[in-house]
């Protein structure tokens, strides 16, 4: 599917191919432009410090740049809250955005990303390199939670947990989200009925085609009923960090 930054719905990226920019003579300055789910242009510019070197299941975090345990629309519970800065500068975009649609919507759950420095973190197999992330569902009601919490499907709240995914998506950073199968079809009728058509969700969603398909940029993961998984792909201009 190819973006087309004249629909806000499709995750569009305008900027010249995403590539390492020493802007204002700062070599260690990046920016990165695409349309917002709203429609809206966004440019945002950060500095890059740290490294992301080698893969999210057998690499490592240099100068990792970490969360706060709390934030405008978020709270973190786990101890590995260290990322790529591209990777924060991407979250703290999403949710500034999700303050924006929804004033009143409570916090979302942060779990695990890397620890400063990367490298293993029982139980994950990946959250090694500073581009993985796990957020919690939001809970129909928008009733405020600390940690992730076994919400029966029925009272997760898809909409705004699949507007966190889109706001993301729209950045085209993001390689995979993981989330349980059983979840999918919930998330494709939220995104239904905010107006993606069949072509979107085609490409957005594995779901329905099989667990097992290697399609869509949404993919069951085995578990993942608490909470989903967003990998980011490499950093802007980052040639130690390997995809695969």
């Amino acid at each position: 599917m190819v973006s087309n930054p004249s629909d806000p719905r499709t995750p569009a990226v305008v900027s010249s191919h995403l590539e390492a920019q020493a802007l204002d003579n700062d070599p260690s300055l990046r920016q990165i432009s695409f349309v917002t789910p709203r429609g809206k242009p966004v440019t945002l510019r950060y500095k890059q410090r740290a490294r992301s070197v080698g893969s999210s299941a057998r690499g490592h975090l240099e100068n990792g740049r970490c969360l706060p345990e709390k934030g405008p629309g978020f709270v973190r519970f786990s101890k590995a809250g260290c990322g790529t800065d591209e990777t924060a500068t991407l979250v703290m975009f999403a949710l500034g955005e999700m303050l924006a649609t929804y004033p009143d919507i409570v916090p979302v759950v942060i779990g695990a990303l890397s620890m400063p420095t990367g490298g293993r973190i029982k139980p994950h197999k990946s959250h090694r390199s500073g581009r993985d992330i796990d957020f919690g569902f939001f809970r129909e009601g928008n009733v405020p939670l600390s940690r992730f919490e076994d919400i029966p499907f029925d009272r997760i709240d898809y909409e705004r947990s699949f507007s966190l995914m889109a706001n993301l998506i729209a950045t085209g950073r993001v390689q995979s989200i993981y989330v349980n199968y059983a979840l999918e079809k919930h998330l494709v009728k939220a995104a239904s009925d905010m107006g993606y058509d069949d072509e979107q969700l085609s490409w957005l969603f594995q779901y329905p085609r099989g667990r097992g398909a290697k399609v869509g940029l949404i993919r069951h993961e085995k578990g993942h009923t608490r909470h989903f998984h967003v990998r980011f792909v490499c950093p802007v201009g980052d040639d130690s960090c390997r995809e695969n």
